[in-house]
């Protein structure tokens, strides 16, 4: 697979959410679930973490779109394909949905590409959260639902050594466990949030919110 996996099921703001144009790219594994060194391998496997389907809501009453950006090497490990990934998401947003019913995700991003493959979209690599950009905020991908998506030449530029750059939107931001999320978010400018994984996005939601939090600091080259 020369792309990445995409779901893409845009929604609404809910009513009354104000209208800056942020985006909270959120990692999945650790995030917004108990992850598993040896994947999450069926919808059966996957357990929410606390609090998680309620700080999803909360972003988008805080008027933030929802992107999740995640590593499935276990696709091109051969573990499984792009429709076991279709099932487990889906589980994902029911179950999300069924705790706060503003808790959805606008677009599921998932890299399927292993160390050794050298892709722009696997974290660190910023291309799944360019991509997520132009989707979410400036409409240039008109495809809806389940498809393999692809990068544009520039998507994997970055300059490691140089300065943290300026975002698109000062509210975007970046929630992980890893550095490798951490190296994603600061490629394109965002707010990073690092969490720990037991705790997920509800430890660091509070954070979030706060417009005057400028996040964690973190350098790529350390």
């Amino acid at each position: 697979m020369r792309g990445f996996v995409v779901q893409h099921t845009p929604k609404p703001l809910p009513v009354g959410a104000p209208s800056h144009g942020g985006i909270a790219f959120l990692d999945r594994d650790g995030v917004l679930n108990i992850g598993s060194p040896n994947y999450i391998n069926s919808p059966d496997e996957f357990v929410e973490l606390p609090d998680a389907a309620a700080s999803v809501g909360r972003l988008r009453r805080a008027g933030y779109k929802i992107c999740v950006v995640t590593n499935q090497s276990a696709i091109l490990r051969g573990l499984w394909d792009d429709t076991q990934l279709h099932k487990i998401h889906n589980h994902m947003r029911k179950e999300f949905l069924k705790q706060d019913e503003d808790a959805h995700f606008d677009l599921i991003l998932a890299c399927p590409h292993r160390h050794r493959d050298r892709c722009h979209c696997r974290k660190p690599m910023p291309g799944m959260l360019r991509f997520g950009e132009r989707c979410l905020r400036e409409g240039t991908s008109q495809e809806i639902g389940e498809y393999v998506g692809s990068l544009l030449p520039n998507d994997g530029k970055v300059d490691w050594w140089g300065e943290k750059p300026n975002p698109i939107n000062s509210h975007d931001c970046m929630v992980g466990d890893r550095g490798s999320d951490m190296g994603a978010g600061w490629a394109c400018g965002l707010r990073l949030f690092q969490t720990d994984e037991k705790r997920g996005i509800g430890a660091v939601i509070e954070r979030i919110l706060d417009s005057k939090d400028s996040g964690d600091s973190f350098n790529p080259v350390r």
